[in-house]
Parts: structure tokens; sequence; C-alpha cells
């Protein structure tokens, strides 16, 4: 009985078992636990599994994050120098329901110092052919994780390495999405129409704030594969679209803002493992756009573009290889005009704090090519203690060139609290350096 048990927790698949068949499988498991393990069936691993399921039965669930930071910032262009706030407060709320818990609810609410809003707010169910529809505000990729800084690296917790995300699919996006797994990988795709509030203006108080969107406003189309072909081998391929006239990135139109009338995207990305410690990753990124630009000094002008190329070259070394450190090394290049649906805040102290003076670029692209390199490593000294270090330089056409380095470290004081100390240094010629200490303290639930 305890082998017939085991085959059949080999080949059951947990995502679609019934209340009933949960119960059965646990008292099961619970009865013959001494048997399996002289099978040689870790009976840990089992519980694990039925554990996934007993919390898709256990009702609501709710869990959360919260990033607070005190930080010093010491740069030559005016900026309040010292600040502590709250970075970053989540809370997310999921729940499995229907008939036999085949449906899945998931809600993000964020608090940050702009404002706060829902993030996520999705439900996914089985759909046609054994595909599954999602319904709402979810993240459009996350299988492009491996391909940048930060996605799958240490210590992100405390802002320990941040380099150039994923320039398409991490974002939330408002869409109908299906999804289909194979054996060999997954397809997902996904239809929006983004709204732009171009402008907002409140008043009251003797004063008035304006507040423009940040969203394309165009039929937007997605379609991605993400392929394990092998242990050793993983491919991907994807195309982006935003199609409708009219179009824009959201920026104000008193300063520069692209206007378009489609976009496309394609991009395709190779992992390779040359064993469990060392993968070597690339991808490419090919766009086209046809629209206008407008300048505050110049007004509209043509902006047709035969084609914009991102790509970049990764060789990631894991800790158990080298002993003392984990390494990441990127090499890429980015042509000017292309333009980053994600946006381009957030890439670095250097990006968010010197990159949108409206000389190199705006919110959402880059005006000259660009070639950037980063080294980063990471240090895992047990299970308390982490440290981290990183030197990025990106060269410019014609522009001063700038580098960006840090290091910091981590401590895990329990498994819901960790704190990080980081420092960074960031320097451009155009406007001088920029040195951050930042103590961050990041509590889940």
């Amino acid at each position: 009985m305890a082998s017939a048990l085991a085959r059949a927790l080999a080949v059951v698949d947990m995502t679609k078992a019934s209340k009933q068949d949960v119960e059965m499988l646990k008292k099961l498991v619970v009865e013959f636990k001494d048997e399996l393990e002289a099978l040689g069936v870790r009976v840990d691993d089992l519980d694990e599994r039925v554990k996934v399921i007993e919390e898709r039965l256990g009702g609501w669930k709710m869990h959360g994050e919260l990033r607070f930071d005190i930080r010093n910032s010491d740069r030559e262009a005016p900026e309040p120098d010292n600040q502590a706030f709250v970075e970053r407060a989540r809370l997310w709320f999921e729940r499995y329901f229907g008939e036999d818990e085949e449906m899945f609810f998931r809600a993000r609410l964020d608090n940050t110092r702009t404002n706060t809003a829902w993030q996520q707010f999705y439900v996914t169910m089985p759909f046609f052919a054994d595909t599954k529809l999602y319904v709402g505000k979810f993240l459009a990729w996350e299988e492009m994780a491996p391909y940048y800084l930060g996605g799958d690296t240490a210590m992100p917790e405390t802002g320990g390495f941040v380099g150039l995300d994923d320039f398409i699919g991490d974002r939330q996006v408002e869409a109908l999405g299906l999804e289909k797994a194979f054996s060999m990988g997954t397809v997902r795709a996904y239809l929006a129409h983004p709204w732009v509030n171009h402008q907002t203006t409140i008043n009251g108080g003797g004063g008035h704030a304006t507040i423009y969107g940040g969203n394309w406003g165009a039929w937007e189309l997605a379609l991605m594969g993400a392929f394990q072909f092998t242990e050793q081998f993983g491919f991907d391929i994807g195309g982006h679209a935003f199609i409708g006239d009219n179009a824009d990135d959201g920026t104000p139109p008193a300063t520069n803002m692209i206007g378009f009338s489609n976009m496309w995207t394609l991009w395709a990305g190779l992992r390779f493992n040359f064993n469990e410690n060392i993968a070597f990753k690339g991808i490419f990124y090919h766009q086209q756009w046809n629209g206008d630009v407008f300048n505050a000094a110049t007004g509209w002008q043509d902006a047709d573009r035969d084609s914009a190329n991102h790509w970049r070259l990764v060789l990631d070394v894991n800790q158990e290889l080298l002993k003392f450190t984990s390494l990441w090394l990127e090499y890429g290049q980015m042509k000017g005009g292309f333009m980053v649906p994600t946006g381009l805040d957030g890439q670095g102290a250097m990006f968010s704090s010197t990159l949108y003076s409206g000389v190199v670029g705006n919110s959402y692209g880059m005006v000259e090519d660009m070639k950037y390199w980063r080294i980063a490593l990471g240090q895992q000294w047990n299970e308390k203690w982490a440290t981290h270090l990183f030197y990025y330089g990106y060269n410019f056409d014609t522009m001063d060139d700038m580098t960006e380095w840090g290091l910091g470290v981590q401590y895990t004081y329990n498994p819901s609290v960790k704190f990080g100390l980081n420092y960074v240094k960031a320097d451009w010629d155009r406007l001088g350096d920029d040195h951050i200490i930042r103590f961050r303290t990041t509590v889940t639930f």
C-alpha cells in the first residue's frame, strides 16, 4: 500500500486535487509514514506537497511586506540630504475558490510616499483546452527575471543589487491574459488598453497640483513563450505591440513627449547552464516605432525609426563554485530611441537621481546610444550575515560617461526581519557626485 501511495503522490497533479483528495492523501501519508520512509520516500517532501494543497483550501490568506529607509544623500545638485520614510508597504490578499477550489484570487495593495493603490487585483481560472485565464491587473511576465540583475540574485530585500530590469514585462497590466503550460515550458499572452489621463488639476488650499498620467494609451498585445528543452538549455521568445493612433508615453506635454501610431518589440533570450553553478544568458530586443516627438523648444517633430535594438550578455556564477562569493558579469548595448514601457526609473542610484534631466532621456527611453557593463558579487557567510558589492559603468556617444559603485551588508534577525546597510557612489561629471547611505529595515509577515 505504501508503494502504491508513493507512486500516486509522484504523479498526482496537486493543483487539481479536490478537497476529498486532499483529506485522503493527508490521512494516508500520516498512516503510512514509517513504511514510506522505509521505501526511501522523503516524507518531508510529501508533507510539503500536501501542505500546498491545505493552504489552497484554507480560506483567505494575507501576508505583507514593510520597508523602512533611513537615508542620507550628499550630491552637488540640490536635493534633501536626510530622509526617513516608508519606502514600500505591501499587503497581499489571496484565496482559492470555486466548486473544487480551482479558481484563484490575488490582490496587492501598495503604499508609497505618493499614493496608495491596488497594484494587483486579478482572478485566474481554468479555461478551454487546459489553459488558464487571467482577468484583472497582474504582472505581465515573471519568466524574464533570470536575465536581469536583481531578478534572481542576492539580497533584493535590502537593495543589494539594482540593475536594468526587464524592459517589457516587469510592470502591472490591466488585461485579459491566457496561459498554457506544456511539458517543456509555458506560453502566455494578454490583451490590454492602458488608460491615459494626461492632466488632472486639483485645486484647494490656495494652490493647485497638476498630475500627469503614465500609461501609453493604445491597444497592447503581447505573446511570450518560456521553454526549458533540457536541464541545460532554455529559450525564451516573445513579441509586444502598442497599436493605435495618438498613443504616447504619458509624459507632460510641456516638456518632452513621445507620440506614435504603433510600436513593435520582438525579443529572444537564451539560457545555458554549463552545470548547476555556471550559467550563460543572453537576450536581444528589436524594436520599431513611428510617430512624433514633442520638445518644449522645437515643438512636434517626425520621429519615424527603422529600428532600435538592445542586447545584453550575462555570465552568472553561484557562490557554491567560488566558495566565497557569487559573480555576475554583464555587458549590454542600447540604441538611442529604444523605448522602455516599464520605465527607466529605479534602475540604480545614478539613473534614478540624474538621468531625467532632459539631457540624456526621458522616463521611458534614451536619446543617445549607450553601452554599459556590470560586475556584482554577493557573499552569503551564514544564515544571518551576507554582504555584497558592485561596480557599474555607462558609456554614451557624446556625453560624459558615468559610473556607479556600492557595497553593503545584510543581517537576518529572524525569518521575518532583515536589516541592510548600503553605500552607493554615483559619479557623472555633468551633475557631480552622488553619495547615498541607506539603512533599510524589511519586515515580512
